[in-house]
């Protein structure tokens, strides 16, 4: 039984960005999926500002240039497995594991369909966005916390970037929320403190992509540059403004690593890795689903190939980081070590990214959760 290695953070779901929707139906008085976390309970309103990417260890170098007034010192919990936007948001929004859920990865094999897709546009590789919500029939296997506290009559607000509301994604995975875009950050500062200020239980949850968009593109410094910019917005003209009787959580979905061009990793179609393979990978450029039925043999290729590079383990040594087994985990994980990344070029089209996620480093695992409460 092949081991983790020590220096990777493992998914603790005791601990993690699942126990906190599961705090939120507890303290409206629903039965929660898995254990909450052990804060204090019993607020009228709660509201949840998600910041893409901001893991602790960025928020950490992030107090080298702005120190806020209004932020207590965070608890740190852990993302999912794999950590990743789709597979975190999609937990953060239904209170389920990875394994429960089934959104594993940027790109997956869907077995049922017989394709791999991309599970942010939920469409196959190479096909226009959302066919799958447009011409099939896809959907959660689980309810989302919205559809939850809506059988309570506890409505939930979604405070998004208006490109990103009529997504299938995002229609999918806010099912039984209101949803409301905004435009920038000064939209952003007037609209989430009016949303708390509504009389009433409800819940409101505001996501900010763009730590993690400047992230994947640009050096770590402009990462940090845009992640502070933001903090500072919320610090001075959000957190002063929570009402009483409000419990207010900043937390990411994961963190965010650089990833140099030096230890990047490409594989194509042509590469001899697809001797072993049968299908181009799934997952991330940190974190791969590799679909075989030759296990053995791709072992020991990568073993023998990639050792100081990355970590792989059979389906089954690898179920815990989901939370469980689910048909779409591959037959051999892959899971990048250091700063390595496994790059794939599934059309040829594929750039490099400067910062990447999806991987158990603490970087990526670790996140900090701060609470304001009122």
């Amino acid at each position: 039984m092949r081991k983790i290695p020590g220096e990777m953070v493992e998914p603790n779901y005791e601990n993690s960005i699942v126990n906190l929707p599961n705090w939120i139906l507890k303290n409206y008085g629903i039965d929660p999926l898995h254990t909450p976390l052990d804060l204090p309970m019993g607020f009228e309103k709660v509201a949840v500002l998600i910041i893409d990417a901001l893991g602790f260890k960025n928020y950490e170098k992030l107090l080298t240039m702005y120190k806020p007034r209004n932020l207590p010192k965070p608890k740190v919990v852990t993302s999912t497995f794999p950590s990743t936007t789709t597979v975190a948001l999609t937990s953060m929004f239904t209170g389920a594991l990875p394994s429960e859920h089934g959104m594993l990865g940027y790109i997956l094999f869907l077995k049922e369909y017989g394709f791999l897709t991309n599970m942010i546009e939920l469409s196959p590789l190479g096909y226009g966005r959302d066919l799958l919500a447009d011409r099939m029939d896809f959907d959660l296997p689980v309810k989302t916390v919205f559809q939850m506290l809506s059988s309570k009559s506890i409505p939930s607000f979604i405070l998004m970037p208006h490109r990103y509301t009529e997504s299938g994604l995002s229609k999918m995975i806010h099912k039984g929320a209101n949803v409301i875009g905004y435009t920038s950050m000064g939209d952003f500062v007037v609209k989430l403190p009016s949303l708390m200020r509504e009389s009433g239980k409800r819940l409101v949850i505001a996501y900010i992509p763009n730590v993690d968009r400047v992230g994947h593109v640009e050096r770590e410094q402009a990462y940090l540059n845009e992640a502070t910019m933001i903090v500072e917005q919320v610090d001075k003209n959000v957190l002063p403004k929570v009402p009483r009787g409000t419990a207010f959580f900043m937390i990411a979905d994961h963190g965010m690593i650089a990833t140099p061009r030096e230890k990047e990793i490409w594989w194509d179609p042509n590469h001899q890795i697809m001797k072993y393979l049968e299908m181009p990978p799934g997952g991330e450029r940190r974190m791969m689903h590799l679909y075989t039925r030759i296990p053995d043999e791709l072992l020991d290729f990568l073993e023998t190939n990639y050792h100081k590079e990355g970590v792989f383990l059979r389906r089954e040594e690898a179920l815990k980081l989901f939370g469980g087994f689910h048909k779409r985990i591959g037959d051999v994980v892959l899971i990048a070590r250091d700063q390595f990344s496994f790059n794939f070029r599934y059309r040829k089209s594929e750039s490099r990214l400067e910062g990447m996620h999806g991987g158990l480093s603490a970087t990526e695992m670790l996140v900090p959760l701060f609470l304001v409460g009122r």
